[in-house]
């Protein structure tokens, strides 16, 4: 028998069993396809919502609705911008943003200043009692803001830092240190342990090697880190509705309480526009950063 005919006898049983994977597969495929479409649908009918078109009319018998006896048109097939429109033109949300990346810088900023000499710490030094410390920081992140908030809110009061920038970023704190803590250590402990006694044998100190050539190597993924800790902190709700007022209320607060002109009394549509707008730029950036954040949670734990 011939190479050529022990490779057509071979190919025939691997090609009939191709389709048949296929087919075994087609329940996976359906039930990947229902998860994405149930997971997108509430932002698609936010979006679409905001353009005054109605998804729920699509399954309707009748496209004309009855509200106070007075017909209504569904308006599947029209839409209308001008809430997306007034969105960006009315101050309220420019400025609303504008209170969102003060606060979220502040707060990204601080963590980073404490978080990224702990991180090295964690991952580098034989520091005593850093088991405890890890786990301590890691339980931080099971804890409910509902239980610290109000206690943080008494006291911000009472030294005047309620409805001020540092106050809201020193209360986002405990939502996003321990994020950079963890995700920088794990960028540290992925520098190979040779760079760091091939620098040691060198003659540098502790603070030169954390300087010259850990810091520089997990550049880019303290940056990736500073995006995700700035997105948190974006999208936060809980601690901003009660740590901020007028004067610093941000854009997650701002969607829920009104973002239209001061004469204007905000409807459902303009809230919708507003709220797909303040989701856009997070979900953005979080598909673009969401391979190097798996890589920054997952390095480092065996350490």
């Amino acid at each position: 028998m011939t190479t050529s005919e022990k490779i057509g006898e071979k190919s025939v049983p691997r090609g009939g069993f191709r389709p048949r994977r296929r087919v075994r597969r087609l329940p996976l495929y359906f039930a990947l396809a229902f998860a994405t479409l149930y997971s997108l649908y509430p932002l698609l009918a936010v979006a679409l919502d905001g353009m005054d078109l109605n998804l729920a009319a699509l399954f309707a018998q009748n496209r004309l609705v009855l509200i106070g006896d007075v017909p209504f048109s569904q308006g599947v097939f029209t839409f209308n911008p001008i809430a997306y429109i007034d969105a960006l033109t009315f101050n309220a949300f420019p400025a609303r943003v504008m209170n969102s990346l003060v606060i979220g810088g502040i707060a990204v900023a601080t963590a980073l200043l404490v978080g990224i000499p702990v991180s090295y710490a964690l991952s580098r030094l034989d520091v005593k009692g850093k088991e405890a410390i890890s786990f301590v920081l890691l339980a931080l992140r099971t804890v409910s803001p509902f239980a610290v908030v109000v206690p943080l809110y008494i006291f911000f009061n009472k030294i005047n830092l309620w409805d001020t920038y540092p106050g809201v970023a020193l209360a986002e704190l405990l939502l996003v240190l321990t994020v950079v803590v963890w995700m920088v250590k794990g960028f540290f402990a992925d520098i190979p342990k040779q760079i760091y006694d091939a620098a040691a044998v060198s003659g540098a100190t502790e603070g030169q090697i954390f300087r010259r050539v850990a810091l520089p190597m997990v550049i880019q993924g303290i940056v990736i880190t500073a995006i995700f800790g700035f997105i948190l902190v974006w999208n936060e709700y809980l601690i901003s509705v009660i740590m901020t007022g007028p004067f610093t209320k941000p854009v997650s607060v701002g969607v829920w309480s009104g973002l239209g002109a001061t004469n204007k009394t905000p409807d459902f549509v303009d809230l919708e526009a507003a709220g797909t707008l303040a989701f856009l730029p997070a979900a953005v950036v979080m598909l673009a950063i969401r391979r190097y954040l798996a890589k920054g949670f997952s390095l480092g734990t065996a350490r």
